[in-house]
């Protein structure tokens, strides 16, 4: 009983690690962005003084909300977290808290909340927001699990820590490039990344994500982005520790990923909501081919 609440302690150190380095993950994809558009950008550390530029702020609500509008941030947040600690990588010895079934299900927890938290303020790009993140979800999920499967396969387990890449055997091989490839196209799907949204902009008709926050300010906008920030670094550590086939640290991988997302923000515009699917059914095509190679 010892070991286990030891290696419980490992895997909450491991989640709040992730979530101190959340936001210069997230201040380096912006700062790659502007030297490739040849600009000179924010410091790398920028995020943290948004974030507690937001924190000081006061929380407005108007009486036409209920409990959920407030609950949602908070629920969005901590199932990030728990999210962030059930990773593998980073700590040895940590404990198999979840298999990878409810790692995808514990994140759309967090995004049914919000969801609902769009509806809640009633307003009209609240709403607005909410059924295209709900239409986009519909499309990652099954995505998602395919590639669990394809790591199913291989290592004939559904906990993360086991699916870990292993460098002793033939690991860059067809299937595992072209699953490295797929799960690529889902993070920025599932984090709301150009090609299928921008998180620059606040175009009414043109963002999917922002839509869902523009009534909330304060501490509460601060898990919003706090959590925004932590699900991309927890999807990059997954890409690094079970899909990239490099043997190379970590922490290295994750610096590839976030390099790799700034340049392919550069290279793409944001698609028409339509063609969506077109592009999942792209990484969808990608897992199919990975299993069949499998």
């Amino acid at each position: 009983m010892r070991f286990f609440f030891e290696g419980l302690g490992l895997n909450i150190i491991q989640g709040l690690i992730l979530l101190l380095f959340a936001p210069l993950l997230a201040g380096i994809i912006n700062k790659v962005k502007a030297f490739l558009q040849k600009r000179k950008g924010a410091s790398i550390f920028q995020e943290y003084f948004d974030l507690y530029k937001w924190w000081r702020k006061p929380t407005i609500l108007t009486p036409y909300t209920t409990t959920v509008f407030v609950a949602a941030p908070i629920v969005y947040f901590i199932t990030c977290f728990v999210a962030a600690a059930m990773v593998p990588g980073f700590l040895s010895g940590q404990v198999s808290i979840g298999d990878a079934f409810v790692f995808v299900y514990i994140l759309a927890l967090g995004r049914f909340f919000m969801t609902l938290s769009s509806m809640d303020a009633a307003t009209a790009f609240g709403g607005m927001g909410g059924s295209r993140e709900i239409y986009i979800s519909v499309l990652v999920e099954p995505a998602v699990m395919l590639a669990i499967l394809i790591n199913s396969m291989r290592y004939h387990t559904t906990t993360l820590s086991s699916m870990v890449i292993d460098y002793d055997g033939a690991y860059f091989t067809v299937s595992a490039a072209l699953a490295c490839v797929a799960f690529f196209l889902v993070i920025l799907a599932e984090n709301s990344r150009l090609p299928v949204d921008n998180p620059d902009t606040h175009l009414e008709l043109t963002m999917i994500h922002e839509c869902m926050t523009l009534e909330y300010s304060g501490p509460l906008l601060t898990l919003i982005h706090l959590g925004s920030m932590l699900k991309v670094m927890v999807f990059l550590t997954l890409f690094g520790a079970l899909y990239l086939p490099l043997a190379v640290p970590l922490a290295l991988k994750i610096l590839f990923g976030a390099v790799l997302i700034g340049v392919v923000e550069i290279l793409n515009n944001k698609m028409r909501l339509f063609k969506v699917r077109v592009y999942m059914g792209a990484a969808v095509v990608l897992l199919l081919l990975a299993i069949i190679a499998e």
